[in-house]
């Protein structure tokens, strides 16, 4: 079976016949509008609750079944700000579910375990007009890496005499120190928390720990609250020193950092980032560094880098001394940019550490690792939760309607 997913804002029949035309089997076409897919919120509840099952009341819960059942996808996204745009972002987002919390390890990085016994071949197709051949090669890192991570094999329909269906190839990206000449210690920094878990993340609570630090010379807002997008979004024209404080979600941000994203336009200062995961390898979250440059680039602004810090799952269950421990070398790096202006390299690169596992690493934590942390950290609170039982359920492996 294969199934057409067009989460764009003008639906194109002449496209879905194009497409049709292709194949020699009928295709199923679901139309995704604008508020067709809430965003992902962390809950993990699709992990602890109800394995496997999201949370969510929306179309995009009620087409699982078509999308599991599928032999191939077919995802039809629109970009922005040289990107896919938050609608497609969301999609990928909502995916999983259909992955355990369980980690292994696969070429000295952390995937999440399977849930199903296999996934559909993904293809992709987006316009690729008014997007740079950097920006273009950037947007499909991404989706080669996010159909690597969901174990499916990633194509790319693109327009050319007709439309064709190319393999995405892997190109590893690199994480990069941009060296910033000068510029000036900072009056106030506005830091944008890019949680989808409000105060219930960790990006909220290491935020915390920064404002008590640099008390008024940094300010903290919530992307979360929507209400205020507009009128942050005018005052983002005027400020001069940025940074987006987000986790990694799906080897990019949260799709609501991109709504938020959009409704930015150029402007003359500077633009930093911070990138936090709970896989504790850096080059995870190196295809969202490569995007943040390009982006940076396109509004006009100073680019000072992207701090990327890996390992930070479970910082709330942990002690109050643990979680100091932890918070310290992020808050450190942040301080040093507000009073010298720019990122400290060797705050940067330690942050960093370890990029990958050598093989040494790998084979230890595959024999003992998986199995301790599974244990001690997922299995309780599946427990707690009696969702134990259901941990393997897969709820969508049915036939689709």
């Amino acid at each position: 079976m294969i199934t057409v997913f067009d989460m764009r804002n003008k639906q194109d029949d002449d496209l879905h016949a194009a497409i049709q035309h292709l194949y020699e089997e009928p295709l199923k076409v679901i139309g995704l509008g604008e508020h067709s897919i809430k965003a992902c919120i962390g809950c993990w509840t699709c992990w602890l609750k109800t394995p496997g099952r999201c949370v969510m009341h929306d179309q995009m819960a009620e087409i699982y079944p078509d999308y599991m059942n599928s032999d191939k996808v077919i995802l039809l996204m629109d970009t922005a700000q040289g990107f896919i745009n938050h609608q497609a972002k969301a999609f990928l987002d909502r995916t999983i579910p259909h992955y355990h919390p369980y980690i292994h390890m696969v070429d000295g990085e952390c995937h999440h375990v399977t849930r199903y016994a296999s996934y559909p071949d993904i293809i992709f197709y987006f316009d690729a007009e008014g997007l740079s051949v950097q920006e273009e090669q950037v947007v499909e890192d991404h989706l080669y890496r996010t159909a690597y991570h969901f174990c499916s094999k990633a194509f790319r329909m693109v327009k050319n005499n007709g439309l064709k269906i190319l393999p995405l190839e892997s190109r590893k990206a690199k994480n990069r120190l941009v060296e910033i000449a000068s510029t000036d210690p900072m009056e106030k920094l506005v830091i944008y928390n890019g949680s989808p878990r409000r105060n219930g993340g960790n990006s909220a609570l290491i935020l915390s720990k920064i404002a008590q630090i640099l008390g008024d010379r940094v300010e903290v807002r919530d992307l979360k609250s929507r209400e205020k997008w507009a009128q942050w979004a005018e005052a983002f024209k005027t400020e001069k020193d940025v940074m987006f404080f987000m986790p990694l979600y799906v080897h990019a941000m949260p799709s609501h950092v991109m709504g938020f994203f959009e409704k930015l336009s150029a402007s003359q200062g500077t633009l930093s980032f911070f990138v936090q995961s709970g896989f504790p390898e850096s080059s995870q979250s190196f295809y969202l560094e490569a995007y943040l440059e390009q982006f940076a680039s396109k509004l006009g602004r100073i680019y000072l880098g992207t701090a990327i810090k890996g390992g930070m799952e479970g910082l709330r269950m942990r002690s109050p001394k643990a979680q100091e421990i932890m918070i310290q070398p992020i808050a450190s790096a942040i301080e040093n940019l507000v009073h010298d202006g720019r990122f400290n390299p060797g705050d940067m690169c330690q942050l960093a550490k370890p990029i990958r596992f050598g093989k040494g690493i790998q084979i230890l934590f595959n024999l003992f690792g998986k199995k301790m942390m599974n244990s001690s950290f997922w299995d309780p609170q599946l427990k707690a939760n009696a969702a134990f039982e259901k941990r393997f359920d897969r709820p969508y492996e049915t036939q689709a309607t």
